[in-house]
């Protein structure tokens, strides 16, 4: 696959003579796929999240996203269409009155004919299964709906990547399971690359591949069953493990060994089945 973003020795601090809260950080992205940045509150993983379409610039370093550096002020425009940002709070993020409105926003500010707009709104729309709320007021909404519409904003800006920064952490579980099941669909069906920032390893369980951060560096990067692999890494990391993980490795501590990690509830009921089985 083909490396849409690339992140090359990258260090960052907000004040000159601050600490940096990026350290030579080294990641690529193939167009595609579905990585999750975890970490601890202050591991640096949204910090990298507004370097990836410039609104924050490297101290040193090169953050490329389709061959375009974001360090060159002629690209970021494109860069910021190419690479589309959903927020943690969904009330922040609207400025429309109703829901149609609200998608139509970056739609006007970037000059889309008229024409064009009614198309890309109704289908962006349609794409989260939000197109019969088009003429709700957005306080109307569950914080999984407002989420979705965020999401359509950003899908009618036809991005290639779409960056969640810690997106769902200020929904129920309903609004969660909305939210990364219309991720997913996008993900799989219309080959939109994702990157999802996130404290939540139920969440990061369901990417193709997890970089784990602590105080500014990567410290880890795999699957999701190589990476939990090391639990310890992860709890060190000040993350806290999956239910089914951290139920594995309690069993680990009274002497019951799994063969590997568990990431679902499904995966721990089937270990235990075939070690009771095989006892």
């Amino acid at each position: 696959m083909k490396e849409l973003i690339e992140v090359n020795d990258v260090s960052f601090r907000y004040e000159t003579d601050g600490p940096y809260r990026l350290s030579n950080v080294k990641l690529t992205v193939p167009k595609g796929e579905w990585l999750s940045i975890v970490g601890h509150n202050g591991s640096g993983k949204s910090t990298l999240a507004k370097l990836l379409n410039g609104l924050l610039l490297p101290d040193e370093g090169t953050v490329i996203v389709g061959g375009k550096r974001t360090d060159n002020e002629e690209n970021l425009w494109e860069i910021r269409k190419q690479v589309g940002m959903v927020f943690q709070n969904p009330d922040n993020q609207f400025v429309g009155t109703t829901v149609k409105d609200d998608v139509a926003f970056g739609l006007e500010n970037n000059g889309v004919p008229r024409e064009e707009m009614i198309v890309r709104i109704s289908e962006s729309l349609a794409r989260v299964q939000m197109n019969e709320y088009e003429n709700q007021e957005p306080h109307q909404l569950s914080g999984g709906q407002k989420q979705r519409v965020a999401i359509a904003g950003v899908l009618a800006q036809r991005p290639d990547v779409i960056v969640l920064d810690e997106a769902t952490s200020m929904l129920d579980p309903q609004g969660r399971q909305e939210v990364l099941a219309t991720i997913r669909e996008l993900n799989e069906k219309d080959g939109i690359t994702v990157l999802s920032i996130t404290h939540d390893l139920e969440e990061a369980i369901k990417a193709d591949r997890i970089v784990v951060m602590k105080q500014g560096e990567v410290v880890a990067s795999g699957s999701p069953k190589d990476v939990f692999q090391n639990t310890g890494l992860l709890l060190d990391a000040g993350l806290e493990l999956p239910f089914s993980l951290n139920i594995q490795q309690k069993l680990k501590e009274k002497g019951i060994n799994l063969p590997a990690p568990t990431l679902t509830q499904t995966e721990l009921v089937d270990a235990l089945w075939n070690y009771r089985q095989n006892s």
